[in-house]
């Protein structure tokens, strides 16, 4: 969805979310150097994702329904097979206003089990 005059929607990245970035560089900077340079090459393709699909289409991620991260949308990056290689990107929408707020990127954790073939 659009904004009423078919322009596309501002994506602005907030601290919160550039800190929620360094941290995982911080992470990746602990492992090998070939484990940072992988971090690195994900990073500028996170956000290239996030700015081309949020700006045409903000509602496309689920709307939270309870939790710290109530009424924000989420959406996950990644379709590794290993849960933790992908991420959970976390935004509010001001429809009004033709803009999306990019909060929070958070590695996926779950209770689920790696997909094996």
């Amino acid at each position: 969805m659009r904004k009423e005059n078919n322009t596309e929607f501002k994506v602005l990245f907030t601290e919160e979310f550039g800190l929620c970035l360094d941290n995982i560089q911080q992470f990746f900077t602990e492992q090998d150097e070939e484990t940072l340079q992988w971090w690195y090459a994900r990073e500028d393709e996170i956000i290239d994702y996030i700015e081309s699909h949020l700006s045409k289409n903000p509602f496309m991620g689920k709307l939270v329904d309870n939790g710290s991260y109530k009424g924000l949308r989420r959406i996950t990056y990644g379709k590794s097979r290993h849960v933790m290689l992908n991420y959970i990107i976390y935004y509010a929408v001001y429809e009004s206003d033709g803009y999306v707020d990019v909060i929070n990127i958070l590695p996926s954790r779950t209770k689920r089990k790696r997909v094996t073939k």
